[in-house]
């Protein structure tokens, strides 16, 4: 059973989605989203309060926190294993991303997997940039709220 909580964050509101096995689903919902009360589980608990610190700009480990992958395609869990293996403040190009998930070639694809990832900041791919810049930013709502992940991590990163 799935169960869900939303919370604010200094860079929006976020929805926070769980199952008894992890983190299965974290997005931003922009505008007002209805409040429920939810007894939520102590992990799930501190696991908002450890976003909520990191994106006030508290950095956290978050790596730890358990997720539930299981509704991903077996190369959606290669790509989220190989974005959460990496280190905060470190990028990767989508055809790195590829590489280390043993599909080289596959850029456009981890491209489309990036895209639908289900699980945001605790599956970094606010990480992945194109050679050109940023790269895709749809996932997140604004190209200013991925520049802002970025700059949490002390990345810098210019349009070119």
């Amino acid at each position: 059973m799935t169960r869900a909580l939303s919370f604010a964050t200094a860079l929006g509101r976020l929805r926070l989605a769980w199952t008894a096995e992890g983190i299965c689903g974290l997005r931003f919902v922009d505008g007002l989203e209805r409040e429920e009360a939810v007894d939520a589980p102590t992990w799930v608990l501190e696991a908002v309060r450890r976003l909520m610190a990191h994106l006030a700009g508290h950095p956290q480990e978050l790596r730890d926190i358990p997720l539930d992958l299981s509704d991903l395609t077996a190369f959606q869990r290669r790509v989220a294993e190989v974005l959460r293996a990496t280190a905060p403040g470190q990028t990767l190009s989508y055809g790195d991303v590829a590489l280390l998930a043993g599909r080289p070639g596959a850029a456009r694809a981890v491209g489309q997997g990036v895209k639908a990832n289900p699980i945001l900041i605790l599956v970094p791919c606010h990480r992945v940039v194109a050679g050109t810049g940023p790269g895709g930013w749809s996932t997140f709502g604004s190209s200013e709220r991925k520049a802002r992940l970025l700059a949490l991590e002390q990345v810098k990163i210019h349009d070119k």
